[in-house]
């Protein structure tokens, strides 16, 4: 299983990734941008995304992965992990195309939960 993290903060990007790598192979990003760029490139069955970043947020990211022609990933679970704690981020980051909504600090057995909640639904439709 190949996970993307897509968050600016080095230190949110580390604590998830040394926190997921025995259970997922895992590629970073640093904004919303290289992410939709490496979503066209590259398959991922999972992406782990931050709401608040430069270039492009993770709202504005995720409509562009839904909207694209050319994405490999364009039903790929997107799971928002944010500091974000405001109904209306909750309600645009779902609107957008959102899987699910998770409030930092995340707690990994809910993360976990989160990730194979989406991914069973994904085998379902799929």
């Amino acid at each position: 299983m190949k996970l993307l993290i897509v968050d600016d903060n080095p230190i949110n990007q580390k604590f998830l990734y040394y926190s997921l790598k025995k259970y997922y192979e895992i590629e970073t990003a640093d904004n919303g941008l290289e992410a939709v760029e490496m979503l066209e490139k590259n398959s991922y069955d999972v992406v782990l995304m931050d709401l608040s970043m430069p270039v492009m947020d993770g709202a504005e990211a995720t409509l562009r992965i839904r909207k694209s022609i050319n994405a490999k990933n364009k039903h790929v679970p997107i799971i928002f992990v944010t500091t974000n704690d405001f109904e209306h981020d909750r309600t645009r980051c779902m609107k957008n195309g959102g899987s699910d909504y998770l409030i930092k600090p995340v707690d990994i057995n809910e993360l976990l939960n989160s990730i194979n909640i989406q991914l069973n639904l994904r085998q379902e439709i799929f």
